[in-house]
């Protein structure tokens, strides 16, 4: 063998080296990607979770929420503070969704929570006093999606059930 024919096989050599390694860090990075997914995915059903057993350890929210009467200082901030943990969820999400990390399927499913966190119109007094605390971006979202959405009757469902 001569020494151009072994220059020849020399790159070959190198070039299915560097392929070789190109298709490696492909796989790496695409598996990273989808461990990272996993992981936002695994934070947003923590949030949901912290936001739901909330109601379970204090069920007065959901009467703070519908009652008729004006709720005391201390019981409309209990609601302010929960509703900011909520919308602050659906913001990371919404984030997470325009960034391409979760799908829109996703982002529908976490995104109807607002529905629920909106649905009354004290929620609706609370989130016009803490919006400026959001994203601006994500404000006009929800103020879009709210439009002409009538309060939701599910407090006076719940309290319904016999």
């Amino acid at each position: 063998m001569t020494l151009e024919q072994a220059a020849l096989v020399a790159q070959i050599v190198g070039v299915v080296v560097v392929a070789a390694t190109l298709i490696y860090l492909a796989l790496q990075v695409h598996q990273g990607a989808r461990q990272m997914r996993s992981e936002g995915r695994q934070a947003q059903l923590t949030y949901d979770q912290t936001g739901v057993y909330k109601f379970v350890d204090f069920p007065e929210l959901g009467r703070i929420f519908s009652q008729t009467e004006i709720p005391s200082f201390e019981e409309k901030t209990k609601l302010f503070f929960w509703m900011i943990g909520q919308m602050r969820a659906r913001e990371y999400e919404w984030l997470q969704y325009r960034n391409g990390a979760i799908t829109k399927e996703s982002w529908e499913t976490y995104s109807g929570v607002i529905f629920f966190v909106l649905g009354t119109e004290r929620g609706r007094a609370l989130w016009e006093i803490c919006q400026d605390y959001f994203n601006p971006g994500f404000v006009e979202m929800v103020a879009a999606m709210m439009k002409d959405v009538p309060p939701i009757d599910f407090w006076d469902r719940l309290h319904a059930i016999q």
